[in-house]
Parts: structure tokens; C-alpha cells; sequence
């Protein structure tokens, strides 16, 4: 490389050595890094008690067979809404509507039997009554009548029990729902008692928060709150009732939450957090985008004589993004905003947000 090429390379490097130096020159005499600062304000602030829940529905209702049987269909799924009275599952009803026709045909023979035995009694009393045969041959007649009564009695009741039985092969919705969970396919033999489908009336969800017992004694029924769901977005409520057993491993009360309005998507079970309004308090407010922690200690950044400067103080209720400070600020102080972008110590310049 000849002398003139590397000159040239350091007369550029030298350049661009010159020029960052100006620029940093240029931004400390400007102050530094350009900040939104914000001043403490007194205001209001919700007194919020928290605790984390599931949501749950107060009438969970499970499907299942009264008979054992095949499942042939399954005409609601996960998700699906229902109506009252409405066949979600049918069964496998060949053997059942047997039992139905025997016990019919039981049925026409018994009362053929009785319509017989009747007219053997009409024609005997009339014999009787003429001297032809005896009280005794009489009494039989009558007995064996009453007996294919009581036969015919039986076998009604024998064929509405079949028939009620055929009926159970159509289940059906008890109320007006939604289907939440799917626990057999066709195919599957249904045996009495086990799950097919679970609904949930919606207008009965809620969320079942557990609160610390030290806090439970604060909430009472009626008190607005709001429910964050996992899932996303919050959904309004208020405390329908307070548990009266405390948790005794994690000394928690658990606290309903009925929802004003149900949420569009929802699963049963699903966490949640839930803040229960208990009351208000005043004081000196600033934003919770401002609070820090330094070696465990909160505070905020005040920023003054051109730096950002640490300033412990003591926080209190925090809510809807703002956060209490009871101690270690003052309103006239003009506090980094967006503390976390910053750091302590550093060199800004403020410009009020």
C-alpha cells in the first residue's frame, strides 16, 4: 500500500474520530438524553383488594345414560348452544324398543285373557242366578277374573317401564346452555352414570377468587370488581358470596364473583385475576410507569441538574396505571415518566410529557 493511501486512511478515521467527539460534545452541552417528565398530582384512587380465580358456573349440569347402551350420535359439541328439551345424544335403542314391543304384545294378550275371563263371569252369573251351578263354581269365575285384572295391571306397568326406558336413549338438554365439554364419541358404550357431555348455564358464571384472609375482612357482597381474564380483557362483576371456611395450608377465603355480563369466550376452569373495589383514597399520585427498584428499594427518577437521579420513596394502592406514594416525594418534583428506559444517574434533559 503506498504512503499517499494509508495518509488518506488516517486523515478519514481522524474525520470520523473528530465528529462523534463533536456530537457527544454537542449532546452533553444540550443536557443529554431528552426525557417526559411528569409532577406528582393529589387525586383519588381505588383501594383495590386482589386475588387470583377460576371461572366456574354455579349449575354445571353433566349428560349421561340412565341405560347401557351404544352411542350412535352425538349432535352438540364443544362450544355449541342449546335449548331446552333439545336430543344432544342418541343411543343405540334396537334392544330397548324390543322390550317396548314384547311387553306390548304382553299387554294384548293379557287383555284378550281378561276380556275372556269377564265373559266367562257375565255367562256364569246368569246360570247362577237360574240355579244351574254352584255359589262355589261362581266364586271361581270372579277369582280367576280379578286375576287377569292384576295380570293386565303388571304388564302395563311393564311396558311403561320399557317404554321409559326407550325414552332414555334420546338425551336431552335439562335447560338452556352451552355445551363445554365433549367426554364420549359414537361408538362408545354409554354405561349409567358416566359423563357424555357437560352444559353450563351462562348467566350463572362466575369467578371464584381466593383472598387473603387479612384482606377478606374488607369485602362484602355487592362491591364492584373487575375480573382480568387469562384468555385477554377484562369483564365487570360484583361479589355474590363470601366464603365462610377459610383455607387452612393457604389461609385464603374463596370470594364470588358474578359476572354483569358473561364474557363472549370463556372456559370453564380457566385463571383469572379479580380487583375488588373496597373503597377510595387520596393522596399524591404518579404514574406506575415511573416506580423503579434499586437493590430492592422502589423509588423514581427526579430529574435534576441534568441527571436522573434515584429517589427512594415509599409506594402505596396502585390502580388503572397510576400508583400512591406516601412517602419520599413531593409534588413539585418532576419525575422520569418511563423510568425503565433510563439510566439512574444518567444525564437528561426534561421536557415535560
Amino acid at each position: 500500500m503506498s504512503k499517499m493511501k494509508i495518509s488518506r486512511k488516517f486523515v478519514l478515521i481522524a474525520l470520523v474520530v473528530v465528529l462523534a467527539l463533536a456530537a457527544a460534545v454537542g449532546w452533553w452541552l444540550k443536557g443529554g438524553q431528552t426525557v417526559a417528565v411528569v409532577k406528582a398530582r393529589v387525586g383519588t384512587l381505588d383501594e383495590l383488594v386482589r386475588g387470583p380465580g377460576r371461572v366456574q358456573a354455579r349449575v354445571p349440569v353433566t349428560l349421561s345414560a340412565r341405560v347401557t347402551a351404544v352411542v350412535v350420535a352425538i349432535e352438540a359439541d364443544i362450544g355449541d348452544r342449546v335449548r331446552k328439551d333439545q336430543v344432544l345424544v342418541r343411543l343405540d335403542d334396537r334392544d330397548l324398543m324390543a322390550r317396548v314391543a314384547s311387553a306390548t304384545a304382553s299387554l294384548a294378550r293379557a287383555r284378550a285373557d281378561l276380556a275372556l275371563a269377564e265373559s266367562n263371569q257375565r255367562r256364569d252369573r246368569e246360570v247362577f242366578e237360574k240355579g244351574y251351578i254352584s255359589a262355589v263354581a261362581m266364586d271361581t269365575t270372579a277369582m280367576l277374573r280379578q286375576a287377569k285384572v292384576a295380570e293386565v295391571a303388571a304388564v302395563v306397568q311393564e311396558l311403561k317401564l320399557a317404554e321409559a326406558q326407550a325414552s332414555y336413549a334420546n338425551l336431552r338438554a335439562p335447560m338452556a346452555g352451552i355445551v363445554v365439554a365433549r367426554l364420549a364419541e359414537p361408538g362408545d358404550t354409554a354405561a349409567p352414570g358416566a359423563p357424555i357431555l357437560r352444559l353450563v348455564d351462562p348467566a350463572t358464571l362466575q369467578t371464584v377468587a381466593r383472598i387473603d384472609e387479612t384482606e377478606a375482612g374488607r369485602v362484602q357482597p355487592g362491591m364492584p370488581a373487575v375480573i382480568r381474564l387469562r384468555t385477554g380483557g377484562e369483564v365487570a362483576g360484583k361479589v355474590a358470596r363470601i366464603g365462610l371456611e377459610a383455607d387452612a395450608a393457604a389461609r385464603e377465603f374463596e370470594v364470588e364473583i358474578a359476572f354483569d355480563e358473561p364474557p363472549a369466550r370463556f372456559a370453564i376452569d380457566q385463571e383469572a385475576k379479580v380487583a375488588i373495589r373496597v373503597g377510595t383514597v387520596r393522596g399524591l399520585l404518579i404514574p406506575a410507569s415511573a416506580v423503579i427498584r434499586q437493590d430492592g428499594q422502589p423509588g423514581v427518577l427526579v430529574a435534576r441538574d441534568g441527571r436522573a437521579r434515584f429517589q427512594p420513596v415509599e409506594t402505596g394502592f396502585s390502580s388503572n396505571g397510576m400508583v400512591m406514594v406516601i412517602k419520599g416525594l413531593s409534588a413539585s418534583d418532576a419525575i422520569v415518566r418511563a423510568a425503565q428506559t433510563i439510566k439512574p444517574g444518567a444525564r437528561v434533559r426534561a421536557e415535560k410529557g
